[in-house]
């Protein structure tokens, strides 16, 4: 059996090593920000300049490509854009100190040091301005926060039984069983506060979630006994966040990654095999193309995606 750690390490292989076949710019976009990791002026200005671009393009602000570049716009000394961006995801999107876990890079300066007290009377008014129009959120807003650090407590125990002792096939079976049933719940967890809303709860349709539920999604999609299930119950948000312009189309890329590494095959099309690593490619050359599960499927999402 496949040791979760290795599929895992797989996936973040196959996602980080080649260039999404992106079915719009705004998606391409998307792409290139979540991946910007800025080290110099130059590429953070980029950074910065395609940020802006993505708002004007989306109408809108994205919360989570902004809460997840707070760090590199305070590396760069931009205290300006660092005060309006912090100041923005306060008032309007519900960024709480709660949840952060005290070794971000601008912790200290934002509690203790220079920014300390400008954050403390921005974040005591604003925060308190967004709370009075969302306190019958916060109950949801914390089962959200708290799945990330539910699956990893019972997902690193149940590995840990499994790499310490020495079980027979079938009590290695009955863990994977298990890890799989943890799964199910997180997945049910988040299905029921996304069918309150009718989307994946996001920045914009809901409230920013600090500790985010990328890896709940993840762990449903990977693991054999929750592949479908996990399917049904969070492509129709999918379809309905990425319509609403909350999420880009690298959901659905991670759909395509988790089909491609158990089947070989890909349900958006969104998987080019010249940029996938030779350890993962199985029989496939750069002149293939990955198959798809079924054509007429992946015509109809299209369709519904507005990818025509």
């Amino acid at each position: 059996m496949i040791s979760m750690k290795v599929i895992i390490i797989s996936f973040f292989t196959l996602i980080f090593s080649f260039t999404l076949s992106a079915q719009t710019y705004r998606d391409t976009l998307a792409y290139e920000i979540v991946h910007s990791l800025p080290k110099d002026k130059t590429s953070y200005e980029k950074l910065k300049e395609n940020i802006k671009n993505l708002e004007k393009l989306e109408e809108k602000h994205n919360p989570e490509i902004l809460n997840s570049k707070l760090r590199y716009i305070f590396e760069q000394n931009d205290f300006n854009y660092f005060k309006e961006t912090l100041t923005l995801l306060t008032r309007y999107y519900g960024y709480n100190v709660s949840y952060l876990s005290g070794k971000e890079n601008y912790y200290e300066s934002i509690m203790y040091g220079h920014l300390a007290d400008w954050f403390k009377e921005m974040y005591i008014k604003n925060h308190s301005e967004w709370l009075s129009e969302n306190l019958h959120k916060q109950i949801d807003i914390h089962k959200l926060n708290s799945l990330h650090q539910k699956d990893q407590v019972a997902n690193n125990t149940l590995l840990s039984i499994q790499q310490n002792l020495r079980l027979n096939s079938d009590q290695k079976a009955q863990i994977r069983k298990m890890q799989g049933e943890v799964f199910s719940l997180n997945i049910k967890e988040l299905n029921s506060i996304s069918s309150k809303i009718g989307c994946l709860p996001t920045g914009n349709s809901f409230a920013i979630i600090q500790n985010n539920y990328d890896l709940i999604e993840w762990h449903g999609f990977q693991h054999e006994e929750t592949f479908q299930s996990t399917l049904e119950i969070l492509l129709p948000y999918y379809k309905k966040s990425y319509l609403n312009k909350d999420i880009s189309s690298l959901k659905f890329k991670n759909i395509d990654s988790f089909l491609f590494m158990n089947t070989g095959k890909q349900m958006f099309g969104l998987l080019n095999p010249e940029r996938i690593p030779e350890h993962l490619r199985k029989d496939l050359s750069d002149k293939d193309s990955i198959p798809l599960m079924d054509p007429k499927t992946t015509n109809q999402l299209k369709q519904e995606l507005k990818w025509y």
